[in-house]
């Protein structure tokens, strides 16, 4: 029988944590599996309630029913427009659709890849394709909140840089907002009908028209969110500062 010496014993259990130490760290990166709703299932958050998802938590102004959905959590960064997130996405794999509420994304030190605590909210709609930016509406550190009084698409939420999005994001959709940031006056220009909401960063609405000349003029500064929807019903919302 062949002697197995200590030195020999040594290599391998050194072998062995290296494996051990590799497949960790894979994992600490991987796509992780936070909840699922199955075909047959259906989760209902009654108003005010809270649905908190490792750290994701879904606030409903109205009684809010996830059917079919998975969602994930990966710790790594979304590129905005150049601009990296915090290194954290949670992801919904069946959109989620008309929600009223507040969404608060709570953080870690470790998570923050650079950034500081004056961050927003991005959320992506897949049936849009594109990334919409809401503006931190609490000052507390580590977490980043945001409340939506117009129907909501959600398919991503990541945190990130403000103004991290380019203004062909913005004018991605066929609308163009101009000037922006400005003092008195937002022309809105696109080609059809629209019902535009002007809504502060507390998500109280301040505005309401079908006019696409919007007055701002006796708005205290700061950032708004202008909530675009067509005579098809689709809504889009588009950051606008005034100064």
């Amino acid at each position: 029988m062949r002697k197995v010496t200590f030195p020999r014993k040594k290599s391998v259990f050194e072998k062995l944590l290296l494996v051990i130490t590799i497949v960790f760290a894979l994992n600490s990166q991987a796509q992780t599996t936070l909840l699922t709703v199955g075909p047959s299932g259906a989760i209902t958050v009654k108003s005010e309630g809270t649905l908190n998802v490792s750290g994701l938590e879904l606030k409903p102004s109205a009684d809010y029913t996830l059917n079919e959905t998975v969602v994930t959590k990966e710790l790594t960064q979304e590129v905005l427009n150049g601009s990296p997130s915090m290194e954290k996405i949670y992801s919904f794999d069946a959109e989620i659709e008309n929600f009223l509420g507040t969404i608060y994304f709570n953080y870690e030190e470790s998570e923050m890849n650079g950034l500081t605590h004056d961050s927003s909210l991005f959320v992506y709609d897949a049936t849009a394709m594109q990334w919409s930016e809401y503006s931190d509406i609490d000052n507390t550190d580590f977490v980043v909140s945001a409340t939506f009084t117009s129907p909501l698409r959600v398919n991503q939420v990541v945190v990130g840089s403000p103004n991290s999005l380019s203004v062909e994001d913005v004018t991605a959709t066929g609308i163009k907002i101009y000037p922006n940031p400005s003092a008195s006056i937002i022309n809105v220009d696109y080609s059809g009908d629209l019902e535009l909401t002007l809504i502060n960063s507390l998500g109280q609405q301040v505005l309401k028209t079908n006019s696409k000349l919007i007055n701002i003029s006796t708005l205290n500064n700061g950032v708004y969110i202008l909530s675009a929807k067509d005579i098809n019903n689709k809504i889009n919302n588009f950051k606008i500062i005034k100064r």
